[in-house]
This record gives C-alpha cells, structure tokens and sequence, in this order.
C-alpha cells in the first residue's frame, strides 16, 4: 500500500511539473542570481517570464535593491538583495526567487577584446624613476596620492605621456590605466596663468610669448603702456638692473644711488645701489653708470653671471664655447658666458656666434630672465 501511495505521490508532482513548463504564462526568473550596477534601473519585466502582477514582487532589501511603482528596480547601494515573486497556483502560493547583487560596477563580458571588466581596476602612476600603484573600484573616482617634485609644481594627470588628455577631478575609470603627471617650474606655472590672462594685445603669437607672460606675471617686467609689452623695444642697462633687483626682490626704498647721471627718485636708482653693492653691476666708471645707454649682450651675460655668482649658483663646465667672435672678450666675460652656455640660460645668436656688441630687445631679455627663473627653481646646490 505504501509503495503505490509513493508511486501515485511521484506521478502527481511529475504531472504538476510538466503542467507548469508545459504552460508559458507560468512565472519563471531567468536567472537565479545577476547583478546590477549601483544607481542603475533594471524592468522587472527583463529577469521574468510569464504573466506577472508587480505588486506581487517583494525585495528584501530595500536599501540596497528598491521596487520602483513603474515595475523597474532601482540598486541604491552597494550589497545584496533577494528578490521573490509571489503567485497562486491550483490554490496554492508559490514563491520563487532570484539574488541581486549591486556593485559599483557589473562584471560583463567584452566580446570584442574578450576580456572581462574587473570591479577592481588598477590605477599606475608613473613617476619616471618609480611607478605607484593604487586600486579602485570600478566607476568610482580614484583617490590619488599627492606627489611632490622639488622645484616643480604638478599641474596635473594626464593618461598618456604626451601630455593630450587631461584627467578630470570627477572622472571615473572601468578598466585598468597609467597615468602620468605633467610638472611645471613655477615660471611655466606662472605662465599659464598669464596666458589665460592674456596681458598683452601686442604679443599673440610671438616667439617669446610664454616667456613673456611669465616674468610679467612673476613682476619683473611691466608694460610699457595699457596692454602693451613692447617686445622689440631695446632695453636699456636701467631696464636691466631693475629687472634683476625685482628678482631677488629687493626693497630698493632701502638702498641710495649715488651717480652723477642717476636721480635719487628714478624708479631703478635703489636696485642700482644694490646691485653696485653687491658686485652685480661693476662697470661704473668715473661715477657715471649711462643708465640710458642701451644694453648689449656682453653687458647682460656678464650682469647675470655676477648674480648668479652672488647666489652662489655654479655648474658643470663641461661643454667649451663653440663662439668665434669672442676672442677679444676678457677672460672674465668668457667665464660669463661659459656659466651661462652651460646652464641654457643665454645662448649665442647663432650656433658660432655670440655678437656680444649688439643689443637686447625686452622679448630676448624676457626670454633670458625666464631660462634664469626656472635655473634658479631647480637649482638644488
């Protein structure tokens, strides 16, 4: 009696089987577990077969996966949820379920490259000399590290080593990447600051612009007029000393000249003082300085030198002179020039020639103190 009342038990759930698959408006997840993207909507319509009522559907867990009154699911924060789905059959409730997963990014399948998508992607910062890696989750806005670089300010992240593509600071990462950081010496930062500025009307496009922008930014040239720098006028040894005086940020109201051809109230008269002082300027002769004479090249190679000898800068001589027109130069102005070749901040006019008698036009000095900031940002001693 026993055996037929089990066979009659199995013939019923297999006749009650086949009804349900033979019956195509019987619910039915199409999965038993998937995942979600969080903040993303998914129909329920799409993970269910059958004729379905959606207010038969409960999650159970609200906080993570919300039943939205427009039958789609919403993830709201990252975890784990059950989804059941509850309908009568022959009188009788059925509940069946799936399991939702909600994570920062769902994993799929790439069919182009084949690869799948990690959750957790790796962020390389390539340093140069060392690389850092840091990890995050996928479509989340990576924390970087700050990095430091003496002499050097970080302008930003870029994802290639050109320097094209600029990281943004919400911008999210799916899959794994280097990045590289671009570093500006404070005239260069500078610079771009003054670009964006735009100082001057009548330096677009010049040569000298971004040298230009930087030491006007910086302070140490001025305009000669509103929106007007001037770039081929000729400087004149004034000029000259004043701009070195702003460099080293000398309080010239503390210095007297005392010059035959120099006004106490001339706007270079105390950096002249400082400048004389300090053996910046050493070609004073019979108490005249010919403030308005025009400068030449000679004059401002041997100017800054003697600053940079006041700073006690130095460098490797390594490289000998290739100029042909020096010959008749002190030795003292070709260890000028030396110092200068060798740490790029004055060049010769061409690649044999120096012309040390011609004179400096406010660009090429612009040019001159802006290779000579950015020397003196690196300088490490």
């Amino acid at each position: 009696m026993k055996k037929i009342l089990s066979v009659s038990l199995i013939l019923i759930i297999m006749i009650f089987s086949v009804a349900l698959a033979a019956n195509p408006n019987t619910p039915q997840f199409l999965l038993d577990r998937f995942k979600m993207k969080l903040g993303d909507t998914q129909a329920i319509a799409g993970i269910i077969n059958g004729k379905i009522d959606y207010n038969n559907f409960e999650s159970s867990n609200e906080d993570v996966v919300e039943i939205l009154p427009n039958g789609n699911l919403k993830a709201k924060t990252t975890g784990y949820s059950t989804l059941t789905y509850t309908y009568q059959n022959n009188g009788r409730d059925v509940v069946i379920s799936c399991h939702i997963e909600v994570t920062r990014y769902d994993s799929t399948f790439d069919t182009i490259s084949g690869t799948e998508k990690k959750e957790t992607v790796y962020i390389t910062l390539d340093l140069g000399d060392y690389k850092v890696v840091e990890s995050s989750n996928a479509a989340a806005i990576p924390v970087l590290p700050k990095v430091t670089r003496t002499g050097y300010i970080l302008e930003g992240w870029y994802t290639e080593a050109s320097f094209t593509n600029k990281v943004k600071d919400n911008q999210r990462f799916f899959t794994d990447a280097t990045l590289y950081p671009k570093w500006l010496t404070q005239a260069e930062y500078d610079a771009s600051k003054a670009v964006a500025s735009a100082l001057y009307d009548d330096t677009t496009g010049h040569w000298a612009q971004v040298a230009i922008d930087a030491v006007s930014y910086k302070g140490l040239f001025n305009g000669v007029a509103e929106r007007t720098f001037g770039p081929e006028i000729v400087m004149t040894r004034a000029m000259a000393v004043a701009v070195i005086g702003r460099l080293e940020d000398v309080d010239a109201s503390s210095y007297k000249a005392k010059f035959d051809d120099v006004k106490e109230d001339a706007y270079y008269a105390g950096y002249l003082a400082w400048a004389v002082e300090n053996k910046i300027v050493t070609d004073v002769k019979n108490d005249k300085f010919r403030p308005n004479d025009e400068i030449t090249r000679e004059e401002v190679a041997v100017y800054i030198a003697n600053y940079m000898n006041y700073k006690k800068y130095d460098a490797d001589r390594i490289l000998s002179l290739p100029y042909k027109d020096i010959d008749e130069l002190s030795s003292n102005t070709k260890e000028c020039l030396d110092l200068l070749y060798n740490t790029a901040i004055m060049q010769g006019t061409s690649t044999t020639t120096f012309e040390p008698a011609i004179s400096v036009t406010r660009a090429q000095m612009a040019q001159i103190f802006y290779n000579l900031y950015n020397f003196s940002m690196r300088y490490k001693g």
